[in-house]
């Protein structure tokens, strides 16, 4: 038992002299400790001793005093230290992000120019190789597509819903769903007899990376030049160009992931998708809504841009980025137009099972 636990028995009971000795044997072990001196102070002052116990009290608060303070002093070094060290690690990941930013940016450039080295393939100034580059592009698709046997297909930017009976006739065991934001293409193909007969699911609805109503803007007169009601290249921005005249519609707008989760689409390991977004700029945003897709997801066509043609779009670099960053490979690309096109993504969990496909439509190239 400490002399501090003795001495408070014998103050208990009224044994004041034994109290005060045993106080006293706590203090010579250790003469620090300000609680022994108050409980001192406090025999002494029950004994009479007045003038006695308020020099103990006040031995006493000033070690009491003195504790706090090197606490105090501890507490703040400490803090100090623990707040430099978390500036220093702050810092740190700053640098380590903006290093794997540069990083990532300077693979997508690497495969860009990789890519672009199959033009000398086709002759690009001429329209009709670029249209055979797109059409050997999409065929490479369909074939991995038939490989692979998606359970869903989301056809995003769909127009006339043309891809989506091209897959389902390529997988006939798909579920296509077909994704339309342009008001008046909508309403001209949602009763199209291929979409009963092959059961696609045809929606008036814009694609994104958030839930809610969002303005579409479909191009009716660009350069003085008047466009056709059902045009392709309505989006969810506006053109860079300030010569276009729009027509403004609002739409309903859904993330997919939050699409698949509301129409008890199931995202799991034993499943896989396949995208083709063709959004016009926005293609990014559609990428951003779809991280739970997008792990499940085997092949990806989308097109991109190597001009701003929409303000603030994301270009090509950044679409390669992101679904590199996602686990996805880019195998090849068309020369449809010269700087809009269409790049062929596979997830690096289905490659080695395309292998035989690609290497196959490579051999075509062979000089």
């Amino acid at each position: 038992m400490s002399y501090i636990k003795i001495g408070n028995e014998y103050l208990r009971q009224g044994k004041l002299d034994q109290a005060i000795q045993a106080y006293q044997a706590s203090i010579q072990l250790n003469p620090n400790f300000h609680w022994a001196y108050y409980k001192l102070g406090d025999a002494l002052k029950i004994k009479g001793q007045i003038q006695e116990a308020e020099q103990v009290y006040q031995k006493a608060d000033f070690l009491k005093n003195q504790l706090e303070n090197n606490q105090f002093n501890t507490y703040s070094n400490l803090s100090e230290t623990y707040e430099k060290q978390i500036q220093e690690i702050y810092q740190a990941n700053i640098s380590l992000k903006a290093e794997i930013e540069q990083l990532r940016w300077i693979l997508s450039q690497i495969v860009n120019t990789s890519l672009s080295q199959l033009s000398v393939h086709f002759d690009i100034s001429n329209k009709q190789n670029r249209v055979l580059s797109n059409k050997i592009l999409v065929e490479l698709f369909l074939d991995i597509a038939k490989l692979l046997k998606p359970d869903n297909f989301f056809d995003i930017g769909s127009r006339d819903g043309s891809a989506s009976i091209t897959f389902k006739k390529a997988v006939p065991t798909v579920k296509c769903y077909a994704f339309e934001g342009n008001i008046n293409n909508y309403e001209t193909f949602k009763d199209r007899e291929e979409f009963k007969q092959l059961s696609i699911d045809y929606r008036y609805l814009a694609v994104s990376n958030y839930n809610g109503v969002a303005d579409f803007y479909i191009p009716t007169e660009i350069n003085g030049n008047q466009l056709s009601k059902n045009i392709g290249n309505a989006s969810l921005m506006t053109r860079e160009t300030k010569d276009c005249q729009y027509q403004s519609t609002r739409v309903n707008c859904t993330r997919l992931d939050d699409f698949c989760l509301n129409n008890n689409i199931e995202l799991d390991k034993n499943k896989n998708l396949a995208l083709w977004i063709d959004v016009e700029g926005a293609a990014l945003q559609v990428i951003e809504g779809a991280k739970n897709c997008l792990a499940q997801t085997s092949l990806i066509l989308v097109e991109v841009e190597e001009h701003q043609y929409w303000n603030n779009s994301p270009l090509a670099d950044q679409i390669i980025n992101e679904l590199i960053f996602n686990n996805f490979i880019p195998v090849t690309r068309d020369f449809e137009r010269l700087m809009q096109y269409n790049l062929l993504f596979i997830n690096s969990q289905y490659l080695n099972q395309c292998k035989g496909l690609i290497y196959k439509f490579f051999s075509k190239f062979k000089n």
